[in-house]
C-alpha cells in the first residue's frame, strides 16, 4: 500500500497546473513498478490510458490503488481461512513426504517390516545362545553336577519367560 504522505504528494502533483499526460515510465516511477507492468495493467483495462498511449497521473494512480485493494480483498486465501489452513496442511505433508524420501535415499530410514525382521533374527540368536549356556558351562566347568546344570538351565529359561511376558 502507498503511505498517506506519498498519496498526499501524488494528489498535490496530480492536481497542480503541471498535470499533463505522462508516460508509462513516469507512472511506474510514481508507483514503484516498471513501465511494462503499467502497460500490461492498461491493456487489461485495470489502469486508464489515453488514446495517445499516455496516462493522466491522477486517474492512473487511483486506478492502481483501487486495483491493489480489489486484488488483496479478492484473494482466495484471504476470503477462505479453511482453504488457507488446507494449503498449509498440504505444504507440511509434502515437506514431510520429501524429508522421508530423502532419509530413505540416504539409507537413514528403513521400512518397519525390515526392522522388525532384523530384530526378530537378533532376538532368536540371543535366545539360542542363552539356551545353550547351561551345556556350554557344563563342558567348560567339569566340577558342575547335573543338578547344577539343570538349575542354571531353569534360571535361563525363567529369565527368557520373564522377558517374553514384557511387551
Amino acid at each position: 500500500m502507498i503511505p498517506a504522505h506519498e498519496l498526499a504528494e501524488i494528489e498535490e502533483l496530480a492536481g497542480s497546473p503541471h498535470d499533463c499526460p505522462v508516460t508509462a515510465d513516469t507512472v511506474a516511477g510514481w508507483l514503484g513498478t516498471t513501465a511494462p507492468r503499467i502497460n500490461t495493467l492498461a491493456r487489461e483495462g485495470r489502469i486508464p490510458r489515453r488514446p495517445d498511449k499516455l496516462f493522466d497521473l491522477r486517474p492512473a494512480v487511483r486506478a492502481y490503488v483501487a486495483d491493489l485493494k480489489v486484488s488483496k480483498g479478492n484473494s482466495a486465501l484471504a476470503n477462505n481461512p479453511e482453504l488457507n489452513a488446507e494449503k498449509i496442511r498440504l505444504a507440511r505433508a509434502t515437506a514431510e513426504k520429501l524429508e522421508t524420501a530423502n532419509l530413505k535415499a540416504k539409507g537413514e530410514l528403513a521400512p518397519l517390516a525390515d526392522v522388525e525382521k532384523a530384530w526378530a533374527g537378533v532376538l532368536r540368536d540371543v535366545r539360542a545362545a542363552l539356551l545353550a549356556l547351561p551345556s556350554r558351562a557344563a563342558s567348560r566347568l567339569g566340577h558342575l553336577t547335573p543338578h547344577d546344570v539343570a538349575t542354571i538351565d531353569r534360571e535361563v529359561r525363567a529369565v527368557l519367560e520373564e522377558l517374553a511376558s514384557h511387551e
